[in-house]
């Protein structure tokens, strides 16, 4: 466990916790401890990547030219995603206003079929064809 917890960059007590909550499985349990699989282990612990330090650059006029257009470029794409954010919010709030729309078209006409599917309520008489046609009364 020693060995594992030095590989995934944690604490022992981690990977103890780990193993006793079930997040990480092992393979064997033996005296000696326990056989933790190496991609199980980097599975629940993702191993870091060293970090890599830039070289600093000297700073020249057109550095920092470079710069500002670089950073001009960077607002403008940050203004463009927003504006696309917003498109976006509006098509799904449209098609949420459509769905709950549909919803209620449906239930009325599912309303309506019960409705013709349950026949003439018990307070109309029942006429014959004949008198349905004509209009007469019973």
């Amino acid at each position: 466990m020693t060995k594992g917890a030095e590989l995934a960059g944690v604490s022992k007590g981690t990977v103890s916790k780990a193993l006793k909550s079930g997040r990480l499985s092992y393979a064997e349990k033996t005296d000696n401890g326990y056989l933790i699989d190496t991609s199980e282990l980097f599975r629940v612990f993702p191993p870091k990547q060293p970090e890599t330090v830039e070289p600093a650059r000297p700073e020249t006029d057109k550095g920092n030219v470079e710069t500002l257009i670089e950073t001009g470029g960077l607002r403008r794409e940050i203004e463009l995603l927003r504006e696309q954010l917003r498109d976006r919010d509006g098509v799904v709030d449209d098609l949420r206003r459509r769905l709950d729309q549909s919803d209620e078209e449906r239930r009325e006409a599912q309303a309506r079929v019960i409705g013709l599917l349950a026949g003439p309520g018990p307070t109309e008489s029942k006429r014959g064809f004949f008198g349905r046609l004509f209009g007469r009364t019973d």
